[in-house]
């Protein structure tokens, strides 16, 4: 009797780096799991063996139940997963990982960066977009260093007023002396003092950055939690969710902590950050042994 088939539910990424030889990657994460195995293997009744990476991990528990979900009840686990059977002297097939990324200067993308925002109010929330507009990092050894970046404050857009007219006033109004004195301070810049790293699951902030962000005409101190991620075609991707006090650098307008009875004008403090940098290699340095 024959083998069942080998079904590898990782990611077509994982199974690229390496799997179980003849194994067929029909990736568990994606929706379509239980259509693209039916496309293969539409015999319901037919043995069928899958596997993960290891057995503390979620992804064969939840390929079982959903192909049992879907009519397959002759599916088995191939126990110890891809990391059990390495361990007992498999050799997987594949391209193999990265070596450690190479340290040096990284460029960022800033067509493929940006800044979002949200601010709220009593009533409602706004929320829009900035573009950066240059800036560089450094890496040592996978880590972050140091390095900067720009924010064209001019490129301050608004993003769910579909009213012209509405959309103008408020952006308008943003960058008024109220908010962000646009006209007088176009540019914003993060400089980056310290990097330290987080030990975090994927998913997870991994990188606690402390810079000065000028801003308006001051400069604070500014920490962001970052999840920063080397990209398999080079360069790092760096996205951080955090809450901005616009009041620090001078952003007083419809705030509570400075004007009173204030009622429904009231405008919040925080404004809600995503950041989202995605830098490209500039140039390489070997690092001191």
């Amino acid at each position: 009797m024959s083998a069942a088939p080998l079904i590898d539910v990782l990611s077509s990424e994982s199974f690229a780096r390496e799997h179980i030889p003849g194994a067929v990657n029909l990736c568990v994460y994606e929706t379509a799991f239980p259509d693209k195995v039916r496309a293969a293997f539409p015999d319901p009744s037919a043995p069928l063996q899958v596997y993960g990476l290891c057995p503390t991990a979620l992804e064969v528990r939840t390929a079982l139940t959903r192909l049992r979900e879907a009519g397959y009840q002759n599916v088995t686990e191939l126990k110890g997963g891809l990391e059990g059977w390495k361990a007992a002297g498999g050799v997987p097939e594949g391209a193999g990982f990265p070596e450690e990324p190479a340290s040096g200067t990284y460029r960022i993308d800033a067509a493929a960066s940006f800044v979002r925002w949200t601010g709220t109010n009593v009533l409602n929330f706004h929320h829009g977009q900035l573009s950066l507009s240059a800036g560089s990092v450094t890496i040592e050894r996978g880590e972050l260093k140091g390095g900067s970046f720009r924010i064209d404050m001019n490129s301050l857009s608004c993003a769910d007023l579909t009213d012209s007219a509405m959309n103008a006033m408020l952006i308008k109004h943003l960058r008024s002396d109220d908010f962000f004195a646009v006209a007088d301070f176009p540019v914003a810049e993060f400089t980056i003092t310290a990097a330290t790293p987080v030990a975090a699951l994927p998913g997870l902030p991994n990188c606690r950055i402390t810079g000065l962000l000028s801003l308006r005409g001051a400069t604070r101190v500014l920490e962001i939690p970052a999840s920063i991620t080397h990209r398999d075609e080079g360069g790092y991707t760096a996205r951080a969710f955090f809450g901005l006090d616009r009041t620090l650098w001078g952003s007083y307008y419809g705030s509570g902590r400075f004007f009173s009875r204030i009622g429904m004008h009231l405008v919040d403090d925080l404004v809600q950050i995503h950041l989202h940098v995605v830098t490209e290699k500039a140039s390489t340095h070997e690092s001191s042994q």
